[in-house]
């Protein structure tokens, strides 16, 4: 179900997604790989809430699938879906990175951080 919030919020959910990018990476440092890779995909979550909350005034509430389709809406608004794929992906991984006791190897973990730095500077173009 789709929550509808205020445009003003969405930079509540950038906020939330520098932090999530930054325990990605403390926890990079720390060789917590299965965290760094969660804390990673958290962090385009929120970036991806932003952007939804900022253009349409609404967010996934629970589904990653909802948030893939509102991310698309947007998408055909800013006519840019240099990320789509990127997003894609790491909500496909977030259940494997995050709950299924599989560890991830450090160059998996580095690839989602680094998604995670992308997709919000992305964002940030278009969140002002």
């Amino acid at each position: 179900m789709v929550k509808e919030i205020r445009k003003k919020e969405a930079f509540l959910y950038l906020n939330q997604a520098d932090e999530f990018l930054a325990s990605a990476s403390q926890n990079l440092k720390e060789n917590r790989l299965n965290a760094a890779g969660f804390s990673a995909i958290q962090s385009m979550i929120n970036a991806n809430d932003a952007l939804t909350i900022y253009y349409l005034e609404r967010r996934a509430s629970k589904d990653h699938r909802e948030a893939i389709k509102l991310h698309v809406d947007v998408v055909k608004i800013i006519n840019d879906g240099s990320q789509r794929s990127r997003f894609k992906e790491a909500m496909d991984k977030r259940a494997y990175v995050g709950y299924l006791g599989t560890p991830i190897s450090k160059k998996e973990a580095e690839k989602l951080r680094r998604f995670a730095k992308q997709f919000l500077i992305w964002v940030r173009k278009y969140v002002k």
